[in-house]
């Protein structure tokens, strides 16, 4: 179906104006179910098409006709932006070189060994907010230490300096403490990160691997080693602490789901996957036209940005069956929550292992978990491309 006229006229504000923490905007889907590309207005300034159904999303982010920088920008990495080198932010051929280079040692045997750490670490969580409660904040308690534990492990980073890891990563990418002392504490973490990998390889971790593939044929640099643990920060932490959140909220919403988990009757497999599915809390994946290009009937100039709403996606009717509702008893491993096509999330068997953890852990561990307070109480805010829970307290 192409557009209509209108759609084509019209300039929508993006984001939408939102009522809820954990469901998007009403208007994602009558704008989705109105005609499959519309052009938006960005809060930043600049318009841009925003593709929501299904197929029109996995197309798009499988074509080679578009990318993830403006046509002719080569973003470079030196120690004092290691942003530059950022997977994610690559197309081919270079993409495609780290992306080899990564794979080869981001494995799901290493996934598998750190499932036993990831299991050790919730549970000593678990045990020290049940020592602190009867109500604590399940964000600071749980959802945000839980993963960066498990990103020093994979990075190997010692035990002596994970504070401190912590305690930058937290005013970088969380803006503890209001956001003062960022730059520093950006380029604190920078040179951390460059003075880490410099020391490796001395052990088992990913760095140590990949630091010593260095000098082989389709090896990294130790500047592109560390650019990557960068990157595996920046989209590992915050992303998975905010599923853990945004997850337990839904869950609440939905008491027979942890039931049937503590009895044994659903697979916390089954249940992460369609929280994945209904997940909301960003405004979707930018992608760049190469070239004039046709989307959805509509021309698309070079340069021009098109915004690939996987959480339109993941909710559209025409692939899923009840798409608006919380359906376990029918998962489907087909959502786009990990992106699509050479950009599909690295870290997707990771987080799909921490969330496993981290709610099998919770719900078993403390039988009774509940939200403090009433689910119109919890504080969040919705900035830029993320939906903000403030706290979440948790009682049992």
């Amino acid at each position: 179906m192409n557009a209509q006229p209108e759609q084509l006229t019209k300039t929508w504000s993006y984001p939408f104006a939102r009522e809820s923490i954990i469901d998007p905007a009403p208007a994602l889907a009558q704008l989705r179910e109105s005609a499959p590309i519309h052009k938006v207005r960005l809060a930043t300034g600049g318009d841009a098409w925003l593709v929501t159904r299904y197929e029109d999303v996995r197309a798009l982010l499988g074509s080679p006709a578009f990318g993830t920088q403006y046509p002719g920008s080569v973003p470079t990495v030196d120690a004092e932006n290691l942003a530059g080198g950022f997977m994610f932010l690559k197309d081919p051929p270079e993409h495609t070189r780290l992306r080899r280079s990564v794979s080869r040692v981001f494995t799901v045997r290493r996934v598998a060994a750190l499932r036993e750490r990831a299991e050790v670490v919730a549970a000593g969580l678990v045990t020290t907010m049940v020592e602190k409660g009867p109500v604590v904040d399940v964000q600071e308690e749980f959802a945000y230490p839980l993963p960066i534990a498990i990103i020093s492990e994979l990075l190997g980073i010692p035990e002596s300096d994970r504070a401190r890891f912590r305690r930058w990563a937290d005013i970088v990418l969380r803006a503890v403490g209001g956001g003062e002392g960022f730059g520093e504490a950006f380029a604190d973490l920078q040179k951390f990160v460059v003075a880490l990998v410099e020391s490796k390889p001395d052990g088992p971790d990913l760095l140590s691997e990949l630091a010593g593939q260095s000098g082989e044929p389709g090896g990294l640099s130790r500047l592109e080693i560390a650019s990557m643990a960068m990157g595996l920060l920046m989209a590992g932490y915050v992303t998975t602490a905010s599923a853990i959140s945004h997850g337990l909220l839904r869950l609440f919403r939905n008491p027979a789901v942890p039931a049937g988990i503590r009895a044994g009757e659903l697979r916390i497999t089954d249940v992460v996957e369609e929280l994945l599915r209904l997940q909301d809390e960003e405004v979707g994946i930018n992608r760049i036209a190469l070239a004039d290009v046709d989307v959805c009937g509509v021309r698309v100039r070079r340069g021009e940005t098109v915004i690939a709403s996987r959480v339109g996606a993941n909710r559209d009717p025409r692939a899923f069956r009840d798409a608006e509702s919380f359906t376990v008893d029918s998962p489907s491993g087909q959502h786009l929550a990990f992106g699509h096509g050479i950009h599909h999330c690295l870290g997707a068997a990771l987080a799909r292992m921490e969330l496993e953890v981290a709610f099998g852990t919770l719900l078993t561990r403390i039988p009774g978990l509940r939200l403090a307070v009433a689910f119109s109480e919890v504080e969040w805010s919705a900035d830029g491309m993320d939906v903000n829970i403030d706290r979440l307290p948790v009682a049992w």
